[in-house]
C-alpha cells in the first residue's frame, strides 16, 4: 500500500468509528452510562476493577437513577445494558421473555462443551427439552431416588471424610470437598453412576482406587472445560479465541483435550445407562430422557435428531448440562453459607439448635433415614430458620451472580432504558442483594430473620426481586432438589461438627471471589473440623 494513502485510510476508519459511536450515543442519550468514552467505552474502568468486578458493578448500578446502566464496548463492539431493577428483571424473564434469548454471546463460547443442551437452546428446541425436564423433576419417584442417592453419599463419603479431618486436626478445603460431593451426587441422580471423587473409606481396594482416578479425571477435565469456555466470554472479541482454536494453541488446546476426556467419560455413562435400562433400572434423569426420545420417534424432538449418532450426541449434551447444573451451584452456595455461619455465631447456634431438635423430634437422629421418605421431607420443610439462612446466604452470594440474555429486537424497557437488537441484557443478582432500596439499610448484613414472619415461618419474595433461581419460563427446575440437598447437608454437618475457617471469618473482611460461571472463593475455604461434644461422646 502507498505510504501516503495508509495514514489517510486509518484516519478515515477512525472518523467513521467515532461518528457511528457518537450517533449511537445520541440515539441512546436517555440511558445512564458511566464512563462513556467515545472510543474505549467502559473498557478502562472495567480492566481497573476486574479484581472486584461484582462490587464495582454494584456501585455503578446503585448510583444509576433506575438501577440500570448502559454498557459500551471498545469501538462500539459488545454494547448492552445491565440492571438491578426488579421491574426490568421481571420484563426480561417474564413479560418480554420471547425477545430475550441466549444468543451468540453465551452460546458461542460454550457450544463446544454444552452443544444443544438446555442451557444453550432457544426456541422450540429449548421448549421441548424444558417440557421433558419439567415432567422428570416433578415425579415423586425421582424425588425418592434422589433422596436415596443423597443419603448414601452423605453417610458413606462426606460425613466420614469430615470425621477423619476432625480426628486428625488437619485443615481441609471445604470448597473443594463440597464441589466433589455435589459432583458425585449429581452423577448418581442424573445418570445412576457411582462416582467417587470423594474418598469412600470402605473402597480402598484396587478397583475402588481405579474408579476414583477415572472419576477424578472427569471432574478435573470438566472444571477446566467450564473455566476456559467462560474465559472466552471475557475476550474483547471472539476473533481471538476462535483463531487460537483454529491454530490449536494455548487455552484452546487445553479445552480440546479436556472435552476429549469429558466425552470419553460421558460415553461410558451412556453405555452404562443403556445396560441399566435393559435391566429395568432406569430411575435417573438420563434414562428418562432416553426413554422419552425412544417413545416419541415421530415427535418434533425425534425429528430434530433422526440418526442414531445425532441422538447420542444430543443425549451427551444433556449429560453435560446436568453436570453443569448440579456440580457447582449448590457447592458454591454451601461454601459461602458455612463461611457466613462462622462469621455469625449466633446464627450458627440457631441453625444447630433447629437441626438437632427437629432431628430428635422425628426420631431420625444419626441413622441413614430421613430424606428417603415423606417424613424426611416434612422434617426438612419444618426447618424454617435453616431455609431462611440458606436463602439469605444466596441473597448475598448468589451461585450465579450475573445472568445474561441477548435482545432479539430493540425496545424500551419498563424503566425507560433503550435496548437495541443484538445488545446483551444482563441482570446482576449479586448487586440486587446489596441494594438498600430493595432490602433496607442492613442489606449487607447476614440476617436470616428478614425471611421469617411473626410466627417464625419462612416467607418468600417475588423471584424478580430475588432472581437466584431465575423466574418465568426459564425458572430453575431443580430449585426444590437444591434446597433439599443443601438443607440435608447442613443439618447433618452442623449437628455433628463445628466448621472453623483457618482464617477467622468476619463480615467486615469477606474472602475474595473469583470471576467464573459460579461465585467461588479465591483460594478455596480452608477449615478445621471439630466434633460437637455430643458427637465426640458417641465416637
Amino acid at each position: 500500500m502507498d505510504a501516503a494513502v495508509a495514514p489517510l485510510l486509518v484516519l478515515g476508519v477512525t472518523v467513521a468509528i467515532l461518528l457511528s459511536t457518537g450517533l449511537r450515543c445520541r440515539a441512546g442519550h436517555r440511558n445512564h452510562c458511566p464512563y462513556p468514552n467515545p472510543v474505549l467505552g467502559n473498557v478502562v474502568p472495567f480492566v481497573r476493577n476486574f479484581h472486584r468486578f461484582l462490587d464495582w458493578a454494584t456501585d455503578q448500578l446503585a448510583a444509576a437513577p433506575t438501577s440500570t446502566i448502559e454498557v459500551r464496548g471498545a469501538l462500539g463492539l459488545g454494547n448492552g445494558v445491565a440492571t438491578a431493577d426488579p421491574g426490568v428483571v421481571d420484563h426480561l424473564l417474564r413479560a418480554g421473555f420471547p425477545n430475550y434469548v441466549k444468543g451468540a454471546r453465551f452460546a458461542g463460547p460454550f457450544a463446544d462443551l454444552l452443544g444443544s443442551g438446555i442451557f444453550l437452546a432457544d426456541g422450540r428446541l429449548w421448549s421441548l427439552q424444558r417440557k421433558l425436564a419439567s415432567y422428570s423433576f416433578s415425579s415423586r419417584s425421582l424425588r425418592r431416588f434422589s433422596g436415596r442417592v443423597l443419603r448414601a453419599h452423605l453417610h458413606r463419603r462426606l460425613l466420614p471424610l469430615l470425621a477423619a479431618a476432625a480426628d486428625s486436626g488437619e485443615a481441609v478445603d471445604l470448597q473443594d470437598v463440597l464441589k466433589r460431593f455435589a459432583f458425585d451426587n449429581i452423577c448418581g441422580v442424573a445418570f445412576g453412576v457411582e462416582a467417587s471423587t470423594l474418598l469412600d473409606l470402605g473402597e480402598e481396594d484396587g478397583g475402588g482406587r481405579g474408579r476414583r482416578r477415572r472419576h477424578d479425571a472427569f471432574f478435573k477435565a470438566f472444571d477446566d472445560a467450564v473455566e476456559i469456555s467462560f474465559a472466552r466470554m471475557l475476550h474483547p472479541t471472539a476473533v481471538v479465541w476462535k483463531a487460537m482454536r483454529l491454530a490449536g494453541v494455548g487455552s484452546e488446546r487445553r479445552l480440546r483435550e479436556a472435552i476429549c476426556v469429558v466425552d470419553e467419560h460421558v460415553t461410558e455413562i451412556m453405555e452404562s445407562e443403556e445396560r441399566s435400562r435393559r435391566d429395568g433400572n432406569g430411575q435417573h434423569l438420563l434414562s428418562r430422557f432416553a426413554v422419552a426420545m425412544e417413545e416419541d420417534e415421530g415427535s418434533e424432538l425425534g425429528a430434530m435428531f433422526q440418526s442414531p449418532e445425532a441422538k447420542r450426541r444430543f443425549l451427551r449434551d444433556i449429560v453435560v448440562s446436568f453436570v453443569l447444573a448440579g456440580k457447582d451451584s449448590t457447592s458454591s452456595a454451601l461454601t459461602w453459607f458455612f463461611w457466613l455461619l462462622a462469621a455469625n455465631p449466633l446464627c450458627e447456634r440457631r441453625v444447630y439448635e433447629e437441626a438437632s431438635s427437629l432431628s430428635d423430634l422425628h426420631g431420625h437422629g444419626d441413622d441413614d433415614h430421613g430424606v428417603d421418605d415423606e417424613g424426611g421431607y416434612d422434617e426438612l420443610r419444618g426447618m424454617h430458620y435453616l431455609h431462611a439462612a440458606i436463602t439469605e446466604a444466596m441473597r448475598l452470594y448468589p451461585p450465579v451472580p450475573i445472568n445474561s440474555k441477548v435482545a432479539a429486537a430493540g425496545e424500551v424497557l419498563p424503566d425507560g432504558t433503550t435496548v437495541r437488537a443484538g445488545w446483551f441484557s444482563d441482570y446482576c443478582a449479586y448487586a440486587m442483594g446489596r441494594m438498600p432500596r430493595l432490602w433496607g439499610d442492613d442489606c449487607r448484613e447476614f440476617r436470616p430473620e428478614r425471611w421469617l414472619d411473626g410466627g417464625g415461618e419462612f416467607v418468600a419474595v417475588d423471584a424478580a426481586r430475588y432472581p437466584v433461581f431465575h423466574a418465568g419460563p426459564r425458572a430453575c427446575l431443580g430449585k426444590e432438589m437444591a434446597y433439599v440437598q443443601m438443607k440435608t447437608v447442613v443439618a447433618a454437618v452442623v449437628r455433628r461438627f463445628a466448621v472453623e475457617p483457618v482464617r477467622a471469618a468476619s463480615m467486615e473482611a469477606p474472602p475474595p471471589y473469583e470471576m467464573a460461571v459460579t461465585l467461588r472463593m479465591k483460594g478455596g475455604l480452608p477449615v478445621r473440623i471439630r466434633r460437637r461434644e455430643s458427637d465426640a461422646g458417641r465416637h
